[in-house]
């Protein structure tokens, strides 16, 4: 893919989750997506799915903040503000092929999340 066309991808993944579209959100997933996150684990798109929807539920207000592209791989950081949670920064690097993203990881500070109780047993 070309950088434009990788960035369009993320773009639309990003809008859709954090305005609650998740069902467009995760049709730009791959069915073998794998997600690296610093809590909790999601071993198939079907589990990370249903962690985006609970989570994005809880989102109040995203802030773009940076976005930057190459052939085949983007990475946004953004400011996050959730009930339960409070401000969050958070950088996702993501993979992307024949328009669908295969990988994503995400870094962000754990202490909100664990404190707000949302890591997975």
């Amino acid at each position: 893919m070309n950088t434009a066309d990788t960035l369009a991808v993320v773009r639309a993944y990003h809008r859709a989750w954090t305005s609650g579209d998740h069902p467009a959100a995760v049709r730009l997933l791959a069915p073998d997506l794998a997600v690296e996150t610093p809590v909790n684990e999601y071993p198939t798109v079907e589990s990370f799915a249903q962690a985006l929807s609970g989570f994005g539920s809880l989102v109040r207000s995203v802030r773009l903040l940076s976005e930057l592209a190459g052939d085949d791989e983007a990475v946004l950081l953004y400011d996050l503000e959730a009930e339960r949670i409070g401000p969050m920064r958070i950088a996702e690097h993501f993979t992307v092929q024949g328009g669908r993203i295969t990988r994503i990881r995400q870094i962000h500070d754990t202490v909100a999340v664990r404190a707000a109780g949302l890591v997975a047993s």
